[in-house]
């Protein structure tokens, strides 16, 4: 990371030291790909048309540590169509809940893939974990 941050500090100083044109089209590449970073950071929480989002709840018992969650949690980000993941768990009683808000289309034909709710229950018992009660909700907005 270093070596990156060595090359934009040099860049930056030739570039400011130069005319105002190269300074223009600095400015532009640079906002150019801030911008496009951050259009695909939110690829998967923003909507498109025939898109919606829906919260799905899983919980499960068995024991976890601090890192088994984080593990748990981090596999669930990596499941098709997740948007965002949260792991809640009680050490004292060895049970914890999965939130998952999810991104879902509308079926318009035959071949579009849908969200599974068992590959959260694979990714639970991947973990060591014990499934339990599966919930689906309506998302909301805060």
């Amino acid at each position: 990371m270093q070596n990156l941050s060595d090359f934009w500090y040099i860049f930056v100083i030739n570039t400011f030291n130069k005319s105002d044109m190269n300074k223009a089209t600095f400015l532009f590449l640079f906002l150019f790909s801030f911008f496009s970073q951050l259009s695909h950071a939110q690829e998967k929480s923003t909507l498109g048309m025939n898109d919606f989002f829906t919260m799905h709840y899983y919980t499960f018992e068995g024991t976890a540590d601090q890192e088994k969650i984080s593990n748990l949690e981090q596999n669930l980000l990596k499941l098709d169509f997740v948007s965002q993941a949260k792991v809640k768990y009680k050490n004292e009683k060895n049970m914890g809940q999965i939130i998952l808000v999810v991104k879902e289309k509308t079926i318009t034909s035959e071949n579009d893939k849908i969200f599974s709710p068992t590959s959260i229950k694979q990714t639970i018992l991947k973990s060591g974990l014990s499934p339990m009660e599966y919930s689906i909700g309506k998302y909301e907005s805060k």
